[in-house]
């Protein structure tokens, strides 16, 4: 993946988990919390110093992120941070053109590029950021600096947009690679290395959030897999392991959480009903009869044994009973395939 692609997946594509959405949620919270009760004390300066266009700026700004905390609150993260960049928006952009405080208020906007992605994220902050960018080269650069040219000294008018670019350019760099890290560390937190699945942790973390939920739990587990270790190799066994993973992938869907919750062990949460349930259980039976395995030309059927639990079916069930019928239900379907094929169990 290029460089190019990196920056634009974090831009223009949702790869937070869920954890990493909570942590933004509690970031706006907290943040435009504090930038509310900080505008509310420029306020009051303001009204002090009799500085009127600056304490309606302000008192703009209070009441902006006071709502933004309100939708953070509401666990509405992309409303809370667009509200907050939006006032952030107009009354920096009032700064800019009204030259208040002998033009210093003007400087404010250099912290957009430098908290913006920790507060509102990076694809909210960089679209501000890059409409500051535009903003200041428009009033500093062209006609338009007839507006603000007895505010500023020339210096100033010449050198400011550069050094916005320079915050904009060195901090978007840093927020990126943060990000990225971030994301590839939660990505190896949350999946198995070895098919791509969620794991363990990522699959106790979804069943705790079905505890009042109506839900399907399918637990599986990869028959014979300790003899395809022992006789082929254990390449030949994951090769089976990653199948088992496309052939779960397949049947259930993007929709569904398909977790590796052991060696030979897999796990389904679904949303759907218990009827979709079966269907899609019945079309993974039949898609795996047609796999082969590479490794040897005699016959190594792909056999996953199952065990289905609805919450429907089993309304007073704790999760914990849930999981043990369902573990129930799969070695009893292990136990009648092993007999009806004739295989060794024990290998």
């Amino acid at each position: 993946m290029t460089k190019w692609n990196t920056a634009k997946e974090i831009l223009f594509e949702d790869l937070q988990s869920a954890s990493d959405k909570e942590l933004q949620l509690r970031t706006l919270l907290l943040g435009t919390c504090f930038l509310a009760i900080i505008s509310a004390i420029l306020t009051a300066m303001n009204i002090e110093k009799g500085w009127w266009l600056m304490t309606v700026s302000t008192s703009l700004l209070m009441v902006g992120f006071i709502v933004a905390a309100l939708c953070a609150y509401r666990k509405k993260a992309l409303v809370s941070a667009a509200i907050a960049a939006v006032m952030v928006a107009i009354t920096f952009s009032f700064y800019a053109v009204s030259g208040e405080n002998e033009g210093f208020a003007c400087l404010w906007i250099l912290l957009v590029p430098v908290i913006g992605p920790s507060l509102l994220g990076i694809r909210v902050a960089f679209f501000l950021s890059m409409y500051f960018q535009l903003f200041l080269i428009a009033l500093f650069y062209t006609p338009l600096n007839q507006i603000v040219v007895d505010y500023y000294t020339a210096t100033f008018l010449t050198r400011f947009p550069v050094l916005y670019f320079a915050a904009f350019g060195g901090m978007g760099v840093l927020a990126v690679q943060k990000q990225y890290y971030l994301n590839k560390t939660v990505s190896q937190a949350y999946h198995d290395g070895l098919t791509g699945l969620y794991n363990r942790v990522y699959y106790n973390q979804v069943l705790e959030k079905c505890a009042n939920k109506d839900f399907s739990l399918v637990i599986f587990d990869l028959n014979r897999l300790k003899y395809i270790n022992d006789t082929f190799g254990h390449l030949a066994g994951d090769e089976m392991i990653c199948a088992a993973a496309d052939f779960l992938r397949n049947a259930f869907g993007p929709d569904s959480t398909i977790s590796r919750i052991g060696g030979d062990e897999f796990a389904v949460v679904s949303f759907d009903d218990p009827e979709r349930v079966s269907d899609q259980l019945a079309d993974l039976i039949r898609e795996t009869r047609t796999w082969k395995c590479t490794f040897t030309e005699r016959d190594c059927p792909l056999v996953l044994s199952a065990g289905c639990v609805s919450r429907s079916e089993f309304p007073e069930y704790s999760l914990e009973e849930m999981q043990k019928e369902a573990d129930r239900r799969m070695y009893k379907d292990k136990a009648a395939w092993y007999m009806s094929s004739g295989f060794d169990r024990r290998r």
